[in-house]
């Protein structure tokens, strides 16, 4: 499919977001945009409504548009959700995923490693929410990944904040490799596991109430289940 000019304005202006080119709470002038980017009015327009429908700018009458500030309650609603599809697709994962695919994933996680490790943050961020993206697509299950790449626009932008009011943010990179060994054991518990202790650390540093997080785990809590799924 040919890419518009709407399409190609959106890319622009997630590119900007997402590198602090315009920050949290920082007001998105429609004249301005389209001066910067060389893109007529209506397909900056279109862009700007598509990223208020990502949840990333709050439109304002006028115009112009914020970047959107997350409030911690969305910070604990976003990251509870992201606990919820990554535990409940761990059976579809097990199930599913080739071991090609998991040396991909590999790729993906030594990719994050070496960025971090050269302290490259927002690259590792990106490749940090690319994995998650990634191991929810081996599930199979569309609908729960046209969901975790929404999920995975908000949190990509909740962690680039973080950095930038915070100057760190924390990715518990180990816990690719727990996911991982747990998916190439094809141990459904295992892996479940592992995805809640990668992602329990990180929302905790956002200020997520661990009380919060101990009562969905418990409600996630599951038996291996894999058996039947292979059975049917």
């Amino acid at each position: 499919m040919k890419q518009t000019l709407a399409d190609t304005a959106y890319e622009k202006l997630l590119d900007m977001i997402y590198s602090l080119k315009y920050q949290s709470g920082d007001r998105l002038v429609e004249q301005q945009l389209i001066n910067e980017l060389e893109i007529s009015r209506t397909p900056v327009r279109e862009a700007i409504r598509r990223l208020a429908g990502d949840g990333l700018v709050d439109l304002s009458t006028g115009t112009f548009a914020r970047i959107h500030t997350f409030t911690a309650k969305e910070k604990e609603d976003i990251g509870l959700v992201r606990l919820a599809i990554d535990t409940t697709v761990a059976p579809l994962i097990v199930l599913n995923a080739s071991n090609k695919d998991l040396q991909d994933l590999m790729s993906i996680a030594a990719d994050c490693q070496r960025a971090s490790d050269r302290n490259d943050i927002m690259e590792r961020i990106r490749l940090d929410f690319k994995f998650h993206q990634v191991l929810v697509e081996l599930s199979g299950n569309q609908v729960f990944t046209d969901i975790q790449e929404q999920l995975t626009k908000k949190g990509r932008l909740i962690q680039i904040q973080h950095y930038s009011e915070n100057g760190a943010t924390f990715c518990n990179l180990a816990g690719h490799l727990d996911i991982l060994q747990a998916l190439n054991d094809r141990n459904t518990n295992a892996c479940i596991k592992a995805m809640q202790d990668h992602l329990r650390p990180s929302y905790a540093s956002h200020g997520v109430d661990s009380k919060i997080w101990e009562v969905a785990e418990t409600a996630l809590r599951t038996t291996d289940v894999t058996p039947f799924i292979q059975q049917h």
